[in-house]
């Protein structure tokens, strides 16, 4: 019997059942499929050298490929057949960034203890919370909120970190991509970190939940006609525009960078006038600038810069990852999601 295949009885009307991914010990990982019609099989991974690499059928109608090794981390990886993307059936663990998912394989090493699941260690809870937001014109949205382990069995205040997702995602980001409460989980068994609240909000302006579930998909955008900036930020804006500059040798004048984006009616003044309150008066924090860090990924990194440019005494702890230039497409695109619908 080929290896990562089990074949069920005589009479049975299915095929073999698959074994897929199979990491085998030094550390390369089997791709199986089976897919007896089609004509073609591809796996596309996020690792180095990973794309359309083509799979062979069996006289089973199993197609498969073996590659690697792969290093300790978590890797994304899906099919292509005969054209059409697909998740592999015989693998149960997911990512979803938006409308797009992935199969995860998960190669366990010292290069990956921080993310992998340990049952023997004390776990946070993670909540869905429904909020208020008047400034974005829902009656009710929803966040994530870890609360460490022993949280709910005792008293204490925690500091809180407010942790911002990019594009494409939403409030699910954070944990279904990053694992950020397995990596919490570990950290803390380690010693490594403070026991913390972390919070989880929904960077998209028109959505009231993530999408897959009650409320479905985020809504088109929509014209918006953003109300102009508060005094002071205007000020600051035409204060701290560069003068325009010369045309370039080849008769092209060069861009210039944009004005500040409006503030008053966004997503990160929600996040200050609305989900900091809320939090602070159902949760025990403690609520002050010392106990109180942000940080964001990409689109979620224009929002922590919004936030903590407009409100400097609020947040002792500030950080920002892998965010473009303010007038890249990318964040114009994300600053239009920030926005209240018209």
């Amino acid at each position: 019997m080929a290896a990562g295949l089990a074949y069920p009885q005589a009479g049975a009307p299915q095929g073999p059942r698959v074994v897929s991914p199979e990491v085998l010990p030094d550390k390369q990982v089997a791709f199986r499929l089976l897919a007896p019609k089609a004509n073609s099989v591809v796996l596309n991974g996020n690792w180095d050298n990973g794309t359309n690499i083509a799979m062979t059928k069996d006289d089973q109608g199993v197609w498969s490929v073996t590659v690697g090794p792969l290093g300790e981390q978590l890797w994304g990886y899906s099919f292509n057949v005969d054209g059409l993307r697909v998740l592999d059936p015989g693998d149960g663990e997911y990512q979803r960034d938006g409308n797009r998912y992935d199969s995860l394989l998960m190669i366990s090493g010292p290069g990956s203890d921080a993310w992998q699941f340990k049952p023997e260690v004390p776990h946070g809870a993670m909540q869905a919370i429904w909020y208020p937001s008047p400034i974005l014109k829902e009656k009710e949205r929803r966040m994530y909120v870890y609360t460490p382990p022993g949280y709910n069995t005792g008293n204490a205040r925690y500091p809180v970190l407010y942790l911002l997702h990019g594009g494409g995602g939403d409030e699910d980001a954070w944990t279904t991509m990053g694992r950020a409460n397995v990596i919490l989980d570990n950290l803390l068994a380690a010693g490594k970190i403070k026991p913390m609240i972390v919070v989880m909000p929904n960077g998209n302006a028109t959505q009231v939940v993530s999408q897959g579930y009650a409320y479905g998909p985020t809504p088109p955008l929509r014209p918006v006609t953003a109300p102009a900036p508060p005094p002071v930020q205007a000020a600051q804006a035409t204060q701290n525009r560069p003068p325009a500059a010369p045309p370039s040798p080849g008769g092209t004048a060069q861009r210039t960078p944009p004005d500040l984006p409006a503030y008053e009616g966004s997503y990160p003044q929600s996040l200050v006038k609305e989900i900091i309150p809320f939090v602070e008066k159902n949760f025990r924090v403690l609520a002050n600038k010392e106990n109180r860090a942000i940080a964001g990924l990409s689109m979620g990194g224009m929002h922590t810069l919004m936030a903590t440019n407009n409100n400097p005494d609020l947040f002792s702890w500030i950080a920002v990852f892998s965010m473009g230039e303010q007038d890249s497409a990318e964040n114009a695109a994300a600053w239009r999601r920030s926005r209240q619908p018209a």
